[in-house]
């Protein structure tokens, strides 16, 4: 069985294809740490999806055995074959999607899915440490006197890190922590636009 390797950026795979990607348009978000992990994951998740080949990352697409018996030979199964040529352009795909010093990590794992789930040890810990901290954070911010957008996306960025880390934030909960975080000054009238902008934002 032959394997041909495509461009994603404008080809159609079929069974006997892998893709390989266009790193600078479909993945410019480089992760950087935890501050930005759910957004690079997002980013990551939909392009594979997109694909039909997430199971690369999350393990689902486990890979074949090596080799196959025919006429009482054992061969190179072609279906391992298809399967390590794309499992190698996904995990180089992640690999050109971090910065120089979380390189490593995926470059020394021995497939894709190891090195998803590195990243994610890494970034989405769900230890007590981490999520009083955010929480803590989370209750200490105040607008101030910022912007309201710098104020709703910095809770926006802590929400996101909670989820990441296992512990995500209802509507409800988003819009108390906004409210509790507005000063005096702020009329029913305001408030209520500003819930709308939420609703929006979020």
């Amino acid at each position: 069985m032959a394997v041909t390797v495509v461009n994603s950026d404008n080809t159609t795979p079929s069974a006997n294809t892998v893709i390989q990607f266009n790193l600078a348009s479909q993945l410019p978000i480089k992760l950087i740490g935890s501050q930005n992990y759910s957004t690079w994951k997002a980013q990551v998740s939909m392009l594979m999806h997109g694909h039909n080949i997430f199971g690369h990352l999350d393990g689902s697409l486990s890979d074949p055995p090596q080799t196959i018996t025919t006429d009482n030979h054992n061969v190179i199964n072609p279906a391992y074959q298809k399967w390590f040529q794309q499992d190698q352009l996904v995990q180089n795909a992640l690999l050109a999607s971090v910065k120089p010093t979380l390189a490593s990590t995926v470059a020394n794992a021995p497939t894709a899915h190891k090195a998803w789930l590195a990243l994610q040890t890494t970034f989405a810990n769900k230890s007590q440490t981490r999520l009083i901290t955010l929480q803590d954070n989370l209750a200490r911010l105040i607008k101030g006197t910022r912007p309201v957008a710098d104020y709703l996306h910095d809770i926006r960025t802590i929400a996101d890190e909670l989820a990441t880390a296992g512990e995500p934030l209802t509507d409800v909960q988003l819009t108390v922590r906004i409210l509790q975080g507005l000063g005096p000054e702020y009329t029913s009238n305001t408030v209520y636009i500003i819930i709308i902008d939420c609703v929006i934002i979020f």
